[in-house]
């Protein structure tokens, strides 16, 4: 995978028919494509502005977003382990909560845009796997959330899109990182005594590809308790002694029915039909620190439509 940020130096290689040629295709060129020219140099200024507006109309955010307000762009190509230059994927930073996500593909003269995305929070990196079963890649975007609601929360989430022909379709939604802290008086009120309490996760991913492909995730989960006694400043790290561990594997497998990656099926009892179980609520680091969810999982329904329910409404 080649990662091209604004840092990078402006190549001096020139494509598609030479200089001449660059700059009458850049005239040209329509708003929703991108030249090989733009994707191999998104560090020039000028580059950064174009990128940006054809990436803002192509996504139909042209009055949503100004480019003043604009902080980074970075472009990733393809993937390493294929050699496929052909995809490319734009990410448009915007400041906290506003990061716009699009794809691209060349025809072999330009970048034509292919799909929205959508908007993240903040993206980490974004990654191109090749699964042999699927004969294509599955960009996978690690988006960082940090947010205090109700706790110091950041969290990575791994996000998996595929491309159908006509648009991408989400295919895989799963925690990767976590490290919360909150202290017990938030929830439980003033009368009870301070306590400082965290979670923490890390996980190790792997990829199988094959007929059946199939994403392996292990997650190191660890529940922590700190002595300090101040009720609303953070603790320092090293104040969080160690209470509970434990190591998590889930196995997701792509199933050709449901067009994504899933745990497993089963029947939902209450409409007798077959539901794809495409998120285990028991694996959560937060059963550590002993809450319970009302619900086990989370299901997809033929419809497309998603619901948390509870194991007992479910037949294995």
């Amino acid at each position: 995978m080649k990662r091209k940020k604004l840092v990078l130096l402006v190549s001096a290689i020139v494509l598609l028919g030479g200089y001449s040629a660059g700059i009458y295709a850049n005239m040209t060129q329509p708003q929703n494509e991108l030249t090989q020219k733009q994707i191999d140099n998104p560090n020039t200024e000028s580059n950064q502005t174009d990128i940006a507006k054809s990436v803002l109309n192509s996504t139909g955010r042209s009055e949503q977003y100004d480019l003043n307000d604009l902080e980074e762009v970075v472009v990733y190509v393809g993937s390493e382990a294929t050699n496929r230059e052909d995809n490319a994927v734009v990410t448009l930073n915007f400041g906290p909560k506003n990061t716009v996500v699009a794809a691209y593909r060349s025809d072999g003269s330009v970048y034509e845009f292919t799909g929205d995305l959508g908007d993240f929070y903040g993206v980490e990196n974004i990654t191109f796997v090749p699964v042999e079963g699927l004969g294509k890649e599955v960009i996978i975007i690690q988006e960082r959330i940090n947010q205090s609601l109700g706790s110091f929360e950041q969290t990575d989430v791994m996000r998996g899109y595929v491309y159908d022909g006509n648009k991408y379709q989400s295919v895989l939604n799963t925690p990767q990182k976590i490290q919360s802290s909150w202290n017990d008086i938030w929830n439980k009120g003033l009368d009870n005594p301070s306590l400082w309490r965290r979670i923490t996760e890390e996980t190790e991913n792997k990829w199988v590809g094959g007929k059946e492909p199939y994403f392996q995730v292990t997650r190191y989960q660890t529940y922590l308790e700190s002595d300090n006694k101040d009720e609303m400043v953070e603790p320092e790290d090293d104040t969080f002694e160690q209470k509970k561990e434990r190591v998590v594997v889930e196995q997701f497998y792509w199933s050709e029915e449901w067009q994504r990656f899933i745990l497993k099926e089963a029947i939902e009892k209450e409409t007798g039909q077959k539901v794809a179980i495409v998120e285990n609520l028991q694996a959560s680091a937060y059963q550590l620190a002993g809450f319970e969810d009302a619900e086990d999982y989370g299901i997809m329904r033929k419809d497309g439509s998603f619901d948390y329910v509870h194991k007992d409404d479910l037949e294995f």
